[in-house]
């Protein structure tokens, strides 16, 4: 699965764009209400109809999806939906290179949900699951994410009996909380006892959950994993020789846990027939909004060269404030949106946050006061108003005591001061 065209008619906020997407890494950046995540659910809509029809459903558009149009009648002026909403996609995803979905004002029903019309252009997708064919990772995890467990028992998990399609739960709010994964990675942790029990050997610990724990090392070297304690009956971190709770974590230290396991999980689910190749060779498209969230600034800068590493063959479409993470990528993978068209900057890789917040985010290095009375300091003293640069300079270091400039301005001045001008 692979998205590497995405036409948006009449969605959000969007009238008419397009996007070209490349197949390894793709972050969107853009100030607030430049239509980041309505990109995303743009994203996540087109896909939404092609798991419908393999039997996933989880409605992914809505009527309130439908850009709103100022209208005029006469004198006065009236906000009103757009028909048609149309996302039409390229790219590759059950065997369909291209696909639209469509949402127009009718007073018709469809089985889908409750919305006027909603018409999707390929029919129902036939898939065995029961066989060894190979299945895409598919979920969005959206900006609210908490991470949190649900307390699931042992015996609860003894009782469940997966599927290859349970990775496709709640994909499209794939953070909103942790049960399933929790139930999930108990039952493997119970299989993994039972196995020990019977073969008697260590080797049996070249599983799923060794994947996982491959994934999570990935995004933090200092832990070696997460696992499941029976006598605390909790998750818990092995992190910098310690054994955490899983709810005792910090905000990003879970969500960094968390993401990455969650995916390895869905991951090993659709495709157990590839073994220890899984996480490798697995393809399909995670969407992320707010990459940056609860994140310390260094694991801003490594998040996306770790998600890189874990999963290689996974496409990624995320959004992004961070200076940091936008240093972390080439400029290919970055789409900056202006007006809602999206363009690649210039530079990216390798530059500082303050090059970045300058030249790709167009933001000051510095606050504008202090940049203005800077500017006005040193045009005083190109002006030789010495008394007056002196207690401009004093001012300046009340407001600013630490700024580099200072020294340079210090030294001009008292040159100027002995020799007169």
């Amino acid at each position: 699965m692979r998205l590497d065209h995405l036409h948006l008619q009449n969605f959000r906020c969007y009238e008419d764009a397009h996007f070209d997407f490349q197949p390894g890494f793709n972050l969107v950046v853009g100030v607030n209400g430049s239509g980041k995540t309505s990109l995303l659910l743009g994203v996540a809509g087109c896909f939404g109809n092609l798991l419908g029809s393999i039997g996933v459903h989880q409605p992914s558009i809505a009527e309130s999806d439908v850009r709103f149009a100022l209208v005029k009648f006469e004198d006065r002026i009236r906000f009103e939906r757009s028909y048609p909403l149309v996302l039409t996609a390229q790219g590759g995803a059950f065997e369909r290179q291209e696909w639209h979905v469509s949402l127009e004002r009718s007073s018709l029903q469809t089985n889908f949900s409750a919305l006027n019309s909603l018409a999707f252009s390929e029919n129902l997708i036939s898939i065995d699951v029961s066989t060894h064919g190979d299945l895409p990772v598919f979920a969005v995890y959206q900006a609210n994410r908490r991470w949190l467990t649900m307390s699931v028992t042992a015996e609860l998990a003894a009782q469940s009996k997966p599927s290859r399609l349970d990775a496709y739960t709640s994909w499209f709010d794939a953070a909103s909380n942790l049960k399933n994964f929790e139930t999930w990675f108990i039952g493997k942790t119970l299989e993994r006892f039972q196995r020990l029990s019977r073969a008697g050997s260590s080797s049996v610990f070249n599983d799923e959950l060794t994947w996982i724990n491959s994934a999570i090392q990935c995004a933090l070297p200092d832990a070696k994993g997460i696992e499941y304690d029976m006598e605390l009956r909790a998750l818990v971190v092995d992190m910098d020789d310690r054994k955490i709770p899983f709810n005792d974590l910090s905000d990003g230290q879970r969500g960094m846990v968390a993401l990455f396991a969650d995916i390895a999980r869905r991951i090993c689910l659709l495709n157990p027939h590839m073994g220890k190749d899984v996480l490798s060779k697995t393809n399909g498209i995670i969407v992320i909004d707010e990459l940056d969230i609860h994140l310390h600034p260094g694991w801003q800068r490594t998040i996306a060269p770790a998600l890189k590493k874990a999963f290689p063959s996974v496409q990624f479409i995320a959004a992004s404030h961070s200076p940091q993470v936008i240093g972390s990528l080439q400029p290919g993978e970055v789409i900056l949106l202006n007006n809602h068209d999206g363009s690649h900057p210039r530079a990216t890789y390798g530059l500082d946050s303050s090059s970045i917040l300058e030249e790709v985010m167009g933001v000051p290095q510095r606050e504008p006061e202090i940049e203005a009375l800077l500017d006005e300091l040193f045009s005083t003293l190109e002006n030789n108003e010495l008394e007056k640069a002196r207690l401009q300079l004093d001012a300046l270091k009340q407001k600013a005591p630490d700024l580099p400039e200072f020294a340079g301005a210090e030294a001009l001045l008292k040159r100027k001061e002995l020799i007169g001008r």
